[in-house]
């Protein structure tokens, strides 16, 4: 009988949180979801770059993918579970011209309701850079940086669904030029019973710029949709996902440009591929995973007419788990340039 009172009073309260959260997005979202910005538009970009080394190697994004990695959970709070209590995450990845990227994150678990908590930071350093007057005499240097402070939880909602919220503080800081902003994701998974099927269902960066309410820029919202599906007498498993969901074409075309170029606008069927990101992971043993992913809108844009395209859209790496520590690498092809993603998540203790 009182595990009956108990299994009712966590359903209430699950559902309860649930509610919050819809109320929440409706708070913040003063824009209408349904006249989104497209392509790079929006303000805070940087917040939709992969947080870990293993989003970066299966094509930049997948929030379905059946695992336990702290990293993807910094995306998708969905992904949180108890089984991450205690860990720590550490990302760091350097882009080019001294630029560098760098993420934490860590888990706590509530077992009186059953809630995992998350908080995280995501923080984007540009090097210093000079600060000139309009007739180009140096006036000293700056060094612009962005931001984003969240915190997370998730939940069990009902059998085999998990829902999970993130919320979140950003800002961006350019010399003279600031600006922050709030948002908040909601993100449902279900897991089939077999555990060898997953997906989700992820709505992110529902919000709104701080300050100055005559001239607020749009967030980059994104509805995602992933799944995963792992064999059962092989170890391999696959990933769909798809983005921008909620823009039918998600690029930035130029028809003035594309003229001088020669380029045509995209068809149909390729706006359809250039939602889509594909992404599959080779178990070797227990220790060792190879991770491959192939992201269509990323070869899209970066490929050049008359031009050699190489691996462009291609992403890959590696993932070594240890007794408490996991250390992963991803890497992405960008013309005939890469980029390394390093990770590290750590179990402070059991």
């Amino acid at each position: 009988m009182l595990k009956r009172i108990h299994l009712l009073y966590e359903l209430c309260f699950n559902r309860l949180l649930f509610r919050y959260l819809i109320a929440f997005a409706f708070v913040f979202n003063n824009n209408s979801i349904l006249a989104q910005t497209t392509a790079g538009n929006a303000v805070y970009n940087f917040i939709e770059l992969p947080y870990s080394a293993k989003i970066t190697s299966l094509g930049g994004i997948n929030i379905s993918s059946i695992g336990s990695d702290l990293g993807q959970a910094m995306y998708n709070p969905s992904l949180l579970s108890p089984e991450m209590e205690n860990q720590i995450h550490l990302g760091i990845k350097p882009f080019f011209a001294g630029i560098q990227q760098y993420d934490f994150n860590g888990v706590k678990y509530l077992d009186k309701h059953n809630i995992t908590w998350s908080y995280g930071i995501h923080f984007m350093d540009y090097g210093n850079i000079k600060m000139t007057d309009y007739t180009g005499n140096e006036i000293g240097t700056m060094h612009p940086n962005d931001y984003l402070i969240q915190l997370s939880a998730a939940t069990n909602y009902i059998e085999q669904f998990r829902i999970g919220g993130t919320l979140k503080y950003i800002n961006s800081n350019y010399g003279l030029y600031k600006s922050s902003g709030v948002a908040l994701d909601i993100a449902l998974k279900y897991q089939s019973p077999n555990k060898l099927s997953q997906s989700s269902l992820l709505v992110r960066n529902i919000g709104t710029q701080l300050g100055n309410t005559s001239n607020r820029q749009e967030l980059p919202f994104n509805l995602i949709l992933g799944w995963t599906k792992k064999l059962a007498f092989a170890p391999v498993q696959f990933s769909v996902t798809a983005d921008r969901l909620s823009v039918w074409n998600n690029l930035y075309y130029d028809p003035e440009y594309a003229m001088v170029q020669g380029d045509t606008p995209p068809s149909s069927l390729q706006n359809v591929f250039n939602h889509l990101t594909l992404a599959s992971e080779i178990f070797i043993g227990d220790q060792f995973n190879l991770n491959l992913g192939y992201n269509f809108i990323r070869r899209y844009d970066l490929n050049v007419q008359n031009q050699a395209n190489g691996l462009n859209g291609f992403s890959t790496g590696i993932g070594i788990k240890l007794e408490r520590i996991n250390i992963d690498y991803g890497t992405s092809y960008f013309q005939r340039n890469m980029y390394h993603h390093f990770s590290i998540t750590y179990q402070l203790k059991k």
